[in-house]
């Protein structure tokens, strides 16, 4: 039994031991803290009142002419997709074996369209 007692014992000092060891060991000396201007600069997210949406203005009726002119050839004329990805449908497929990734399955928020990289920035915030 005395055994059994201080190879626990021996156990839980290792396990202390080496859980200290690796918390000492601090940074790789590498890299530096981002400045404000660099956060402020990838702080694009939007909320679902708008807030933080880019300078300018736009309305539904030229975000579908901006599609029809810049998308739609690569993505098809409603989104179904063709030479482009699908950007419409796909909703509960993303846990299957082949999901589709789309706007609104896997980028559930409309400002997915304004961040995805492929796509022309300038496109991307006709549209939005």
């Amino acid at each position: 039994m005395r055994t059994r007692e201080l190879s626990i014992a021996a156990f839980i000092v290792l396990a202390l031991v080496g859980t200290t060891g690796a918390q000492a060991q601090g940074a790789y000396g590498i890299g530096r803290v981002a400045t404000p201007a660099e956060i402020a600069g990838w702080n694009i997210d939007i909320d679902r009142e708008g807030h933080n949406l880019p300078p300018g203005s736009g309305s539904v009726s030229h975000g579908h002419e901006v599609f029809d002119q810049q998308c739609a050839a690569c993505h098809g004329a409603k989104g179904e997709g063709g030479l482009g990805d699908q950007l419409v449908g796909g909703q509960g497929t993303i846990a299957t074996p082949k999901p589709v990734r789309t706007v609104g399955s896997y980028w559930p928020y409309a400002d997915a369209v304004r961040l995805y990289p492929p796509c022309h920035a300038a496109e991307r915030a006709a549209v939005t």
